[in-house]
């Protein structure tokens, strides 16, 4: 029987989102634009779910705040990231982030 580990896991999408070149994509006030940016927004504009969860997602990612999630609802973020409407570039770093 396996036996599937419930351990809370922490993950930070303060992290610079990176062009095909390696360099980081940056605002116009010429600070990086990083993972939890593109991120937050797309949970907190959300339709279906969870609401309230996904609303404390969405502001402790947007203010660059440790995430920390159970195997269910990491794998919930995870469907999330990879349903959405995100480029390939984009949710490819951020899936990336669970492998840390």
């Amino acid at each position: 029987m396996q036996t599937i580990n419930m351990e809370n896991k922490t993950f930070n999408f303060n992290i610079p989102l990176l062009g095909l070149d390696g360099v980081p994509f940056v605002n116009p006030d010429s600070t990086p634009t990083t993972l939890g940016a593109q991120l937050a927004p797309k949970i907190a504009s959300a339709t279906q779910g969870d609401a309230l969860k996904l609303l404390n997602w969405a502001i402790t990612i947007y203010n660059n705040k440790d995430l920390t999630l159970d195997l269910s609802d990491e794998l919930t973020l995870k469907d999330f990231i990879k349903n959405s409407d995100l480029p390939v570039i984009v949710k490819g770093q951020l899936l990336k982030v669970f492998d840390k």
